[in-house]
């Protein structure tokens, strides 16, 4: 999948009590903070869907629809939390429903070995970025 060139750094999982001091180079931390986006991300969707049963049914909206159906969902729900948060709902549990494949032209096709390459440097140079934010960071706070 395209995420899986573009953002994996042969993806590892931080759960081992040795790989949990701080990262040691540049790979180590674009994993960790790959790791906790994920870990955001598939909550924050967790919830939706159970809100919201239009994210978690089948439908046939243009994918473009269905990017911009999220979004309203999400701004549905933080209106609902600023202004009544009494009236937000109980999530309801699916009854039985298969997840949704998306068969669409943007999942079509394979990635060719420039995207490839266009992708892995893409990722380096924001890896290696991140690594001297970090470090000046560290550096900064004394713990370097």
């Amino acid at each position: 999948m395209w995420f899986e060139v573009c953002l994996d750094y042969y993806f590892q999982t931080y759960y081992n009590p040795d790989l949990l001091d701080r990262p040691q180079n540049y790979k180590e931390l674009y994993n960790l903070r790959h790791s906790q986006a994920w870990n955001i991300v598939e909550r924050i969707f967790g919830v939706a869907k159970k809100c919201f049963a239009i994210i978690r049914e089948i439908n046939e909206y243009p994918m473009l629809t269905q990017a911009k159906i999220v979004s309203a969902c999400g701004v549905t729900h933080n209106f609902i939390c600023t202004f009544d948060p009494d009236d937000i709902p109980e999530p309801v549990e699916p009854e039985g429903t298969s997840p949704a494949l998306y068969t669409g032209d943007l999942g079509a096709g394979s990635i060719g070995p420039q995207e490839t390459h266009r992708a892995s440097k893409q990722r380096e140079d924001i890896a290696k970025a991140m690594w001297l934010s970090y470090q000046k960071e560290m550096q900064e706070r004394g713990q370097f």
